[in-house]
């Protein structure tokens, strides 16, 4: 099995290609396999690398993955393109694994030649502080549908995912965890079998949304410099929309596309359409 150690994590990853190397990184809760559908189409002409994060499955960490925060994830990331990558790379990241990448495109412009953010769970860009009552009351003023339904997520599935999580029931958590994320009940029960069997793989990085995030606010995005490129879902939640939205105006060279008959996993639940959008990306990206 194919891995790399940095600085005494190990990070499982999978390669296929040759040429510019495109780096994908999977959000909660998931692992390299989530880029199954992108293996063929992205390596052709490119090296497509889809790495597995510290507790992601098949890594063998030990230990609470309490201690997997944002910060340290795109350490782990910048010391895996800095071995693997072979100097500035596309950097493709979904959801948790979204605010990892642009953190690390904040920090690190020299990295990452472009950048895609897939449903990016960047939730400060809505609430710096999520232990502001304040700050709180001030989105649902500003934005009530956005507020109710990031509140929604909140109550109805990330605490109790977490509560479940905590007293080892990973099934529960794990639908949980999907079913408030694809805002939609019965929405994890509906997936193949194997992506069904690759979430109960990788429950216990549901407990990375119970640690505190960093800052990363339209200032932090703004200093993202390379051309980029936010994905969601149509019929994704209002509160992961309008964080898309808020990414978009605040990174320089970003822009937008939806996927069509898709929520917060769209580079699985319509392939096609998400492969062919972001290489035209890549492409054009490139190009310049």
């Amino acid at each position: 099995m194919p891995s790399v150690d940095v600085a005494g994590v190990s990070l499982y990853y999978e390669e296929r290609g040759s040429g510019r190397a495109v780096v994908f990184l999977h959000g909660i809760p998931t692992d390299y396999r989530a880029w199954a559908a992108q293996r063929e189409a992205f390596s052709v002409g490119r090296r497509m690398v889809a790495v597995s994060r510290r507790y992601a499955a098949p890594n063998a960490r030990q230990g609470d993955a309490r201690d997997s925060t944002v910060g340290n994830n795109a350490a782990d990331l910048k010391g895996f393109i800095e071995r693997v990558g072979g100097g500035p790379v596309d950097v493709v990241g979904h959801s948790y694994g979204g605010f990892v990448c642009a953190f690390l495109a904040a920090d690190h412009p020299d990295l990452v030649r472009s950048l895609v953010l897939v449903e990016p769970a960047v939730s400060t860009l809505l609430v710096a502080d999520q232990t502001s009552r304040a700050q709180v009351f001030g989105l649902l003023l500003k934005s009530p549908a956005v507020a109710l339904s990031g509140r929604r997520f909140q109550s109805g599935s990330l605490a109790p995912s977490l509560k479940a999580l905590a007293k080892g029931d990973m099934a529960k958590a794990v639908e949980l965890n999907v079913d408030g994320v694809q805002d939609r009940k019965g929405a994890y029960s509906a997936l193949p079998e194997e992506a069904r069997k690759m979430m109960l793989d990788n429950a216990r990085t549901i407990a990375e949304l119970g640690t505190v995030f960093p800052r990363f606010t339209a200032v932090e995005a703004a200093k993202i410099s390379c051309p980029t490129l936010i994905v969601n879902g149509k019929e994704s939640a209002l509160w992961l929309r309008r964080i898309g939205e808020l990414l978009r105006k605040a990174i320089p060279k970003a822009q937008g596309e939806e996927v069509s008959g898709a929520r917060h996993f769209p580079h699985m639940e319509n392939p096609t359409e998400f492969n062919s959008k972001v290489l035209g990306f890549l492409g054009r990206a490139n190009a310049t």
